[in-house]
């Protein structure tokens, strides 16, 4: 999923580029937050001091984005921010 996300977001940033647009900030903001979540949820676990910075990690940049990313699917219902916002999984927390 990760990958269709990367995949997408490539492609909004070629049309964001195209048209001279940027994405919207909450979406951006949202991206990042997600996208460092991501990272931290595919982390081999480690040792258990490694495993305690990966579980406070996730704590800070997951919690939230389930309910963020359903309200911005409500916000962009259509066109390539939508196309974006598509790509991320629904259900991780």
């Amino acid at each position: 999923m990760r990958r269709l996300a990367l995949a997408s977001l490539l492609l909004v940033g070629a049309a964001a580029s195209a048209s001279g647009r940027d994405l919207p900030a909450d979406v951006s903001a949202f991206v990042a937050k997600r996208e460092q979540c991501d990272h931290f949820r595919e982390e081999p676990p480690g040792d258990a001091a490694r495993r305690q910075e990966i579980a406070a990690a996730l704590e800070a940049s997951c919690r939230g984005t389930d309910a963020r990313l359903k309200a911005l699917k409500q916000k962009y219902r259509s066109g390539p921010v939508r196309a974006l916002l598509d790509g991320f999984e629904a259900q991780i927390e």
